[in-house]
């Protein structure tokens, strides 16, 4: 039997920036939930999640990968390593890891998924060329876990660009 809990999706909504400079952005029930603010390698990009600010650091560098930190800390607390045949792994301070990686071969659908669960955190593109957005699920009742808002942020830029 499964608890109301494991069953409860969080449905959000990925805004792309209408200008350079400007953030994206997640919409939950017609309020801003998070932004995150890109910029290329070597500057800093911030986001925030419900109150949790977050810092990455981009290194497309011989190895490539995103470093993610505490607010202004310097506080590691996940790094994010692309694979070579797309998508990539989360490992986190605490020990969890999440494989970011397609649905399935066909779909415009990316998600995050724990080794011993199902996939917690689904972002998928509004179909159209012209759009500037996207829907994301957070589901299977990692809503409250500590990684989603680092996941959420890291998954808001299109997922092949995650670098």
């Amino acid at each position: 039997m499964t608890s109301l809990l494991e069953s409860k999706t969080l449905e959000l909504q990925r805004e792309y920036p209408q200008q350079e400079g400007q953030p994206f952005i997640l919409w939950g029930e017609g309020v801003k939930a998070g932004w995150l603010e890109f910029h290329q390698e070597p500057a800093e990009s911030t986001g925030e999640f419900r109150g949790q600010r977050l810092v990455f650091r981009y290194s497309a560098r011989l190895h490539p990968r995103v470093t993610v930190y505490r607010g202004d800390s310097q506080e590691v607390l996940a790094e994010y390593v692309p694979c070579f045949t797309g998508g990539g792994m989360v490992s986190f301070d605490s020990g969890v890891r999440y494989r970011w990686k397609k649905a399935d071969m066909w779909s415009g659908k990316w998600c995050f998924r724990h080794a011993e669960r199902e996939s917690c955190v689904c972002l998928s593109q509004d179909a159209g060329p012209l759009v500037q957005g996207g829907r994301v699920s957070v589901c299977c009742g990692a809503a409250d876990l500590p990684e989603t808002p680092v996941l959420l942020l890291l998954g808001l830029r299109p997922p092949e660009k995650v670098l």
